[in-house]
């Protein structure tokens, strides 16, 4: 039905999915900031989670704003910054446990 509904009205649909991705961007940077202040002890590399969480929220924030051009800034930032942000951690996170399972 969200299919007939965006090919119906595309631009609503747009504006709709940014506010979805707003919404979804804070609980998902709650989440790492928790999750990160959670593994301090266990992980060297909590700060990543900390920092992405941080900027995740700030991200929601802006684009829960009435602003449309922002919000259509925002679906193009959060995906590339999510993507690389996620890459990069993930990325340091696999030399960390490497370099553990070899000491």
């Amino acid at each position: 039905m969200g299919a007939i509904w965006a090919f119906a009205d595309p631009i609503n649909a747009f504006w709709a999915l940014a506010s979805v991705i707003g919404l979804l961007s804070v609980l998902y940077g709650a989440l790492d900031i928790i999750s990160s202040v959670a593994a301090r002890e266990i992980s060297g590399t909590w700060w990543l989670g900390l920092v992405g969480g941080i900027l995740l929220i700030l991200l929601g924030f802006w684009a829960s704003q009435q602003m449309f051009p922002a919000r259509a800034a925002l679906l193009l930032l959060w995906v590339g910054f999510f993507a690389l942000f996620r890459g990069t951690s993930e990325i340091v996170i696999a030399f960390e446990l490497r370099s553990r399972q070899h000491a």
